[in-house]
């Protein structure tokens, strides 16, 4: 009876091992924003991900850079034929979700659990979880070790030093080392700012425009007051880190092998601490994208494909090693506990100091008119820092722009 037992055992998992090959094969289209840099780890993944599931071939597809990845992607939903699955932030989600096909329902709860507290309510529409964290970093300060002895813990350390770093090394009357570095163009260097004062964009049910409240208004002109000592960088802070340009300057940890390869590649020491604390915490922006399944367009058997290398993604040796190459954070609790990712941080403290302010971090809000509320808040900091305009004047139109963006 033993023998006869096992024998049908191994007949029903050869039976099971037949219905998985005898999976009809599927191709789904994934279209991505990841460039050279971050690409071959993402390539490496999806390989893994077809070893293991023989029956689905992933097409993995470069699209550009995030914005014009979601100009051809809300060009594909106009037109009824968007790919199975796309890297997006989530303003651009939010106005998506009725052709998506929702990621959550589809998984355990064991996995749903496993993803970071402060990552699911961004990812979650109407109660149901729709979208899942692919990768995200969090804002830090870098700062020179060989200039800075003790980096600024708070707002005012942090522009003492700025000041007194800013440098006409050679002294010909101009300045060649700046303090600090800004990008204009950059709402998460604001949003920082405002919520370490304890502001916010909107009222909690979304009624009202608080952003121009005191804590806003004193946000930005902290801001305007680092003008003088900052280096105003259109592109990347890692050029000017490069080129000796910077003391310290507030960055995202995905910069983070940019930003010390710069410095190593010139001699400087580059280290990394928590951003400085404000009147009210030193909490900073949660920055990165969200992987969404289509509903439109696609055949059940190429969205289930979909949602399979959605949790993929996510496994915690998965997410580990796209941290650990990419300079990303783990998106789920258990990747923090694992070996690998231990004994990473033993060998990688900075990354301690990400991963200890990723636990804080906050995200995107999920109004519909994020996206266009984003874009208003970039371009009044932009004005400030480019002396355009005075922190009350901006802030004054900043209200008036996202009060016509609540109402519509």
């Amino acid at each position: 009876m033993l023998r006869k037992g096992i024998l049908l055992g191994l007949i029903g998992l050869m039976l099971a091992g037949f219905a998985v090959f005898a999976q009809e094969p599927v191709t789904i289209e994934f279209w991505h924003s990841m460039s050279s840099g971050h690409q071959p780890y993402l390539v490496a993944l999806v390989d893994e991900f077809m070893e293991e599931y023989p029956y689905i071939t992933v097409n993995l597809t470069y699209q550009g850079s995030y914005g014009p990845t979601e100009d051809k992607v809300e060009a594909s939903v106009v037109a009824g034929n968007p790919p199975t699955m796309v890297q997006l932030y989530e303003n651009v989600i939010t106005p998506l979700v009725e052709v998506l096909y929702p990621i959550g329902p589809h998984m355990t709860q064991a996995e749903k659990d496993d993803i970071l507290d402060n990552l699911v309510p961004n990812n979650t529409f109407d109660g149901v979880l729709v979208s899942v964290p692919l990768n995200k970093s969090i804002m830090v300060l870098y700062y020179r070790s060989d200039l800075i002895d003790t980096p600024p813990t708070t707002w005012a350390e942090f522009a003492t030093i700025a000041a007194e770093l800013t440098v006409d090394v050679d002294g010909d009357g101009v300045i060649d080392r700046y303090g600090t570095g800004l990008r204009p163009y950059n709402p998460e260097m604001y949003l920082n700012y405002l919520v370490q004062n304890g502001g916010s964009i909107l009222n909690d049910d979304w009624s009202a425009v608080t952003i121009g409240d005191q804590a806003g208004v004193e946000a930005m002109q902290y801001a305007e007051s680092l003008v003088p000592y900052s280096y105003i960088a259109a592109g990347y802070l890692s050029d000017a880190v490069g080129y000796d340009l910077l003391a310290m300057f507030v960055d995202t940890s995905a910069g983070y092998y940019y930003n010390t390869g710069a410095a190593n590649d010139n001699g400087l020491e580059l280290s990394v601490v928590r951003v400085p604390v404000g009147p009210v915490n030193n909490f900073s922006a949660i920055q990165g994208t969200n992987l969404v399944v289509f509903d439109m367009g696609q055949t059940q058997a190429q969205k289930d494909a979909g949602v399979l290398l959605a949790r993929f993604l996510i496994r915690p040796e998965n997410t580990v090693t796209w941290s650990i190459k990419g300079g990303y954070l783990p998106v789920v609790k258990s990747a923090y506990e694992s070996q690998v990712w231990v004994d990473f941080l033993v060998e990688n403290p900075d990354f301690a100091v990400m991963a200890e302010a990723m636990v804080d971090g906050f995200a995107q809000i999920l109004h519909p008119n994020y996206g266009s509320m984003r874009g208003a808040i970039g371009s009044a900091f932009e004005e400030v820092l480019l002396g355009a305009s005075t922190p009350a004047d901006a802030m004054v139109n900043l209200v008036l722009d996202l009060t016509d963006l609540l109402d519509e």
